[in-house]
C-alpha cells in the first residue's frame, strides 16, 4: 500500500489545508496536519487478525503535557478502518467519527492552557505588588525534580522582617513566613491582630434538588464521541470482520442521523451519511446469514 500518496488524496479530501509529514514507521504510516494544527496518525497495519487502517489524533505536545500535568489526561481519539476503502472514504470517516471528538479536546485543552497562563500572570503581579513596599526580590517559579508546572512564586525580603511570601498560582492564599526580633515581637503581633478573623465555620446550606438548568446538558460532539468511542471499542476488542465493521457504522450513523432529525428513515441516513445509493448499501448484507 502506498501510504504517501493514499495520505496525500486524503488530505485533499478533508476540508481546508492540510499537510502530510513523515510517520514513525517508514512506509507504513503517515501524519496529517490540519488548518487548526490537527495531528492525526494514519497507519496500516497488517500483523492482526485483517489488515487495517489505524487513525489516531493526538495532543501537540505542549498540550499534551499540560493535560498530564493537571490531573486531566486526554481521552483517546481513534478509528479503524479497512484499507480497501479509497481515501475520500477514509477521509469522509474520519471527518464524521474522529475529528469532532478530537476537535473538542483540542479546544477544551487550549482553554485549560489559557487559564493557567492567565493564572501564572496574575501569580506573577501579585508577588512584584508584594516585593516593591518591601524592597524585595521575587523568585520565580521553576520546574521541580519531578517536572511539574511551575506553580508558586517566592518573595525574599531582607530587614526588621525577614523572610519569605509564597504566592500559588491561584492566588487564593498567600503564606508569609518571617521572623522578627524580640523586641519587636509584640508590635508585630498587635499589627497581625487588626486583620478581621477569617476562622469562624460557616454555615453550610442545605442540599436542594438541582434543576433542569443545573442538570447536566451534553453537547451533539460530546454524544458523537461517545457514540463513535462505543463503536470503536467493540471493534477492537470483539473479533469483527469488515462487514460487521460496516454495520456497526452504519448503527452510529443512524444513531446521530435520529439525533438530529428524530423521524428519519434508513433511506434517509444512508443518502445523508454515504456516497451510494441506499439499495447499494443494504446489498452489502442481503446474503449475510
Amino acid at each position: 500500500m502506498d501510504m504517501q500518496a493514499f495520505a496525500v488524496a486524503m488530505a485533499e479530501a478533508l476540508d481546508g489545508t492540510w499537510t502530510v509529514e513523515p510517520g514513525y514507521h517508514g512506509h507504513r504510516d503517515r501524519v496529517l496536519i490540519g488548518p487548526d494544527g490537527e495531528d492525526v496518525h494514519v497507519c496500516y497495519s497488517d500483523w492482526e487478525k485483517a489488515p487495517r487502517l489505524r487513525l489516531s489524533a493526538s495532543l501537540p505536545a505542549e498540550l499534551a503535557t499540560i493535560r498530564h500535568r493537571h490531573g486531566n489526561p486526554a481521552p483517546l481519539h481513534e478509528i479503524t478502518v479497512s484499507p480497501a476503502k479509497t481515501p475520500e472514504t477514509v477521509a469522509a470517516e474520519t471527518a464524521r467519527r474522529l475529528l469532532p471528538g478530537y476537535r473538542a479536546t483540542l479546544a477544551e485543552t487550549r482553554e485549560l492552557k489559557q487559564r493557567l497562563d492567565d493564572q501564572a500572570a496574575a501569580r506573577d503581579r501579585l508577588a512584584h505588588a508584594i516585593a516593591d513596599p518591601l524592597g524585595a526580590t521575587v523568585q520565580p517559579p521553576g520546574l521541580s525534580p519531578l517536572g511539574c508546572d511551575p506553580q508558586e512564586a517566592i518573595v525574599r525580603y531582607q530587614g526588621p522582617l525577614a523572610g519569605t511570601a509564597t504566592v500559588p498560582r491561584n492566588c487564593k492564599h498567600v503564606a508569609f513566613a518571617f521572623s522578627v526580633a524580640s523586641d519587636d515581637a509584640a508590635k508585630v503581633a498587635a499589627f497581625l491582630a487588626t486583620f478581621p478573623h477569617t476562622d469562624h465555620p460557616t454555615k453550610s446550606e442545605p442540599k436542594r434538588k438541582p434543576t433542569d438548568q443545573e442538570m447536566p446538558h451534553f453537547t451533539r460532539d460530546q454524544v458523537s464521541r461517545a457514540v463513535n468511542d462505543g463503536a470503536d471499542l467493540v471493534i477492537d476488542e470483539v473479533a469483527t470482520r469488515d462487514r460487521d465493521d460496516d454495520l456497526i457504522n452504519l448503527v452510529v450513523n443512524a444513531a446521530l442521523t435520529r439525533l438530529d432529525n428524530p423521524t428519519a428513515d434508513l433511506d434517509q441516513v444512508i443518502t445523508e451519511c454515504y456516497d451510494t445509493e441506499p439499495s447499494e448499501v443494504r446489498s452489502w448484507w442481503s446474503d449475510w446469514s
